[in-house]
């Protein structure tokens, strides 16, 4: 009897700790903000760009208007579009290659698709470089595609350095 209660009691603890190791905490994501950076358009009037990301660090271009004006674009699952990036930083820190690497929110990991000129998708850009932009120190552009709908953390490299994250949030089509 002893024996049966005491391989019940170890059933029962090998049951619990299995389902605790299954379960992993997700991380808390939250969409990375908006913020505008003042333009002037080719006719000479005042406009804004809106850019999601880390004010002075990274952001990428989601969206553009009048001074006061200017609203953020969706993003849509499926479909490609173009994307200006902007950067600041160190000089030696625009080293490399501009590498996106994008975790939904199951956890899987997704080689972002990025557009180049020739429509070819990679997921590695050339060189960086500095190329000052719209008060950035520097800024490149590429076309960017999220297969799929919900939340997305863009783990941005340059070169091998980690240079920022930013989490978006990607509509249905």
């Amino acid at each position: 009897m002893k024996k049966i209660i005491f391989c019940l009691f170890l059933i029962g603890i090998l049951v619990g700790c299995s389902e605790k190791t299954e379960t992993v905490k997700k991380e808390d994501w939250e969409v990375s903000p908006t913020f505008n950076i003042p333009i002037t358009f080719g006719d000479g009037s005042k406009g804004e760009y809106v850019l999601v990301g880390e004010k002075g660090r990274i952001g990428f271009l989601v969206g553009s208007g009048k001074e006061g004006e200017a609203e953020a674009q969706p993003i849509i699952a499926g479909e490609g579009n173009k994307y200006m990036w902007h950067f600041w930083g160190e000089k030696e820190e625009f080293e490399g290659k501009l590498k996106v690497v994008g975790i939904n929110e199951k956890g899987e990991e997704h080689k972002v698709l990025i557009g180049m000129s020739n429509n070819d998708k990679v997921w590695e850009y050339p060189n960086i470089g500095i190329s000052p932009n719209n008060g950035a120190d520097t800024h490149i552009p590429s076309g960017m595609e999220f297969p799929t709908a919900g939340l997305w953390k863009l783990n941005v490299y340059i070169g091998d350095n980690l240079f920022g994250e930013i989490i978006v949030n990607v509509k249905e089509s």
